[in-house]
């Protein structure tokens, strides 16, 4: 009996030290094995196993060595897991960006096409080029059905090498136009731009092309059906060759057509669509048989070829405190590639997120932060992040920082930003953004600080669109919009761009030393809104320097449902409380002072050089309202050593001191440190 209760005391005793171990550190690698103890000499073969070692375990470090893991599910972290201040559970690559979690699987045993097959294809080329594989015969799960009506639909995408490639479409670059509406599917406008949407509607096609296409397989249509700001992938009905008419099978949220003038043209183009499998980098997932049809742009013997499948995201931690996630590639992924939901003091650090079907990162809780990642080729936005408590004004103080954000919005370009920022008190800092279909930022709530950072090439593919973009919202106060660099952006046909868009309405945000270098249309627009000051910024070579209109009364009423009763969104986060009315003194006062019209704003010491037009104020707003002091105008002849926007010569910041000087009070921009330090994008500063 004595024997035995040693025995037994003995045996917890080595669990104990070997639960200890664990909780220390944990190895894992492709040559490991899951029985193993996972030891650095016996390390474990999967994540999962590794993830599930440390739950209850405290603090510690999960070591995952070089190679590809496949993540079928994603792995999960919960309650269970976390560490400390002093010693935070950590899940990291031995050697940095040397370890790739993927939510893809490869696909392998390609063959030519059949003459069957190869029949209805356009291009009598790609009859000789594209391969096909049975996705059943290599154990593939069935393929997942397109929505009828999506963006970022989440459903499986092609990876070659480590690029997504493209589902077949019509045309290959760029859009079509149709210019005749057939059935708009919906009412005049019933309030500014919204209408009533009965049915889905109808356009005369372009051409005839789409008399090719098997409408019964599936085709689907992306564009912009309404306005130049809202895109969305249709599921097509029918198209009758006689007559041309192309009918939809949803409705879009707009109706079909614009419903306020003579339509220039809707741009969309077809895709998912098997006859126009035409050139390499094309695939077409048959859906229904489990199979991928795919011309390859490189030999498929010496190039990965993928299939994404995982749909959760490759890790979520929901709830966890002191979480680090470092050094790791993170990738093909059906939907997010890192979620930290709920968390605190967590941050994802130095990590590459690629190839994703939805966000590359999503952050929420308390001091979480995305630092010195890089993220792009998101078929949504590049990094969300939210925290903090608007109704309280308790401050999230999560970030995103140093991080190098691109070629985000693949498939939602109405989404396809590089970072969201919403809640209470968050901050996003030294980015480099770059290659977005709309703009770079866009945020919503109170008192963030959007700073030093610098993005060009965004606004691809959206007119009315702002490079740092918030919006209608009365309460949405306190945010710091300062020292960006915004230059080469584009500004499209119709409403354009704006280098800081203040949209319906929004007012009390302080937009202060920024930095506007040609591309866009303007170079802010203060869209209706009240007490925004707008201070110390340089606008360089802008058809309009600064905007400010009264839309206030066409859009706003304080009875109507929906987002644009901007009183109810007032009293949603109680700001007639105390602490509102002490914070926000003017917000309390809305009501009492000419509630609807752009009242209280700053427009003070602001350089505009060789602007077309310096200010576009609407003929409604008196002088008193803007505060307009100390700005100054330079022309042609003040700045003959400053290169012109599009020459193809680049800006140096360092000679804008000797401009701005010439502005009364100007507080100086700090110039050295906008952007991520020089040497330091990708190495976890």
């Amino acid at each position: 009996m004595y024997r035995t209760v040693c025995q037994a005391a003995a045996m917890c005793l080595v669990f104990a030290l070997l639960r200890e171990t664990i909780a220390k550190d944990v190895y894992v690698s492709k040559q490991g094995d899951d029985s193993n103890p996972g030891t650095q000499q016996q390390p474990l073969a999967s994540i999962e196993r590794a993830v599930e070692a440390m739950r209850g375990a405290g603090p510690g470090t999960i070591w995952i060595g070089p190679g590809e893991y496949h993540l079928a599910q994603g792995v999960a972290l919960g309650s269970g897991h976390g560490g400390t201040a002093e010693q935070p559970l950590e899940i990291r690559a031995t050697e940095p960006k040397q370890t790739r979690l993927s939510g893809a699987r490869p696909v392998r045993d390609f063959r030519p096409l059949t003459a069957d097959e190869a029949r209805p294809l356009i291009s009598e080329q790609a009859k000789q080029h594209v391969l096909v594989a049975d996705l059943a015969a290599q154990n593939f799960p069935p393929l997942a059905a397109l929505p009828d009506q999506h963006r970022a639909h989440g459903r499986e995408e092609v990876i070659f090498g480590d690029l997504p490639m493209q589902s077949a479409r019509w045309p290959n670059e760029g859009f079509a136009v149709f210019t005749q509406v057939v059935d708009a599917g919906a009412s005049p406008p019933t309030h500014w731009v919204q209408r009533d949407v009965y049915r889905p509607g109808s356009f005369r096609f372009p051409d005839d092309r789409a008399k090719h296409w098997d409408f019964a397989r599936g085709v689907w249509l992306h564009g912009f059906w309404c306005y130049d700001w809202c895109d969305e992938a249709l599921k097509a009905a029918t198209y009758d060759p006689a007559s041309g008419e192309l009918r939809l099978a949803v409705k879009h949220a707009y109706g079909i057509g614009s419903p306020r003038q003579t339509d220039s043209g809707r741009r969309f183009y077809a895709l998912h669509v098997f006859e126009e499998l035409d050139q390499p980098g094309e695939y077409y997932l048959d859906r229904q048989h489990n199979r991928l049809y795919f011309w390859p742009p490189g030999e498929v013997a010496e190039n990965s070829v993928r299939v994404t499948l995982c749909a959760q995201p490759l890790i979520r931690a929901d709830g966890v405190d002191h979480l680090i996630v470092r050094d790791l590639t993170i990738e093909n992924a059906r939907g997010v590639g890192v979620e930290l939901k709920n968390c605190v003091r967590s941050r994802v650090e130095n990590c590459l997120v690629r190839n994703t079907g939805a966000a590359g990162i999503s952050l929420s809780g308390s001091e979480v932060a995305a630092v010195a990642c890089e993220v792009t080729q998101t078929a949504s936005h590049g990094i969300g992040v939210s925290g903090g408590d608007r109704k309280t004004l308790t401050p999230g103080r999560s970030s995103v920082v140093g991080c190098h954000i691109h070629h985000v919005g693949r498939l939602d370009w109405m989404g396809g930003r590089g970072i969201t920022v919403g809640g209470c008190g968050n901050r996003v800092a030294n980015n480099l953004i770059h290659h977005a279909p709309t703009g770079a930022v866009s945020y919503g709530g109170n008192e963030h600080l959007l700073e030093l950072n610098e993005v060009h090439n965004v606004c691809l593919l959206y007119s009315d669109v702002g490079v740092f973009y918030t919006g209608r919202d009365w309460a949405s106060q306190g945010n710091v919009v300062r020292w960006n660099y915004i230059h080469d952006v584009t500004n499209l046909a119709g409403h354009g761009s704006s280098g800081i868009y203040l949209d319906d309405c929004d007012s009390g945000d302080t937009v202060v030393g920024n930095i506007v270098y040609g591309g866009v249309g303007r170079g802010i627009l203060l869209g209706g809104g009240r007490d925004n000051t707008i201070q110390g910024n340089v606008f360089i070579d802008l058809p309009i320097g600064i905007h400010v209109d009264a839309r206030g009364p066409r859009g706003i009423t304080l009875d109507r449902p929906g987002s644009w009763n901007l009183l109810a969104k007032c009293e949603q986060v109680d700001y007639r409380s105390p602490l509102w009315t002490e914070r926000y003194p003017r917000l309390a006062a809305t009501l009492d002072n000419n509630p609807l019209m752009p009242v209280g704003n700053s427009l003070r010491g602001n350089l505009l050089i060789r602007c077309a037009k310096p200010f576009s104020i609407a003929k409604e707003i008196q002088e008193e309202w803007l505060g307009r002091e100390n700005n100054v105008e330079l022309s042609d002849e003040d700045t003959p050593d400053l290169p012109r926007a599009g020459s193809g010569e680049s800006l140096d910041l360092t000679v804008l001191p000797n401009l701005w000087r010439k502005v009364p009070g100007f507080v100086p921009i700090p110039l050295e440190k906008i952007g991520i330090p020089a040497g330091r994008i990708g190495t976890g500063y």
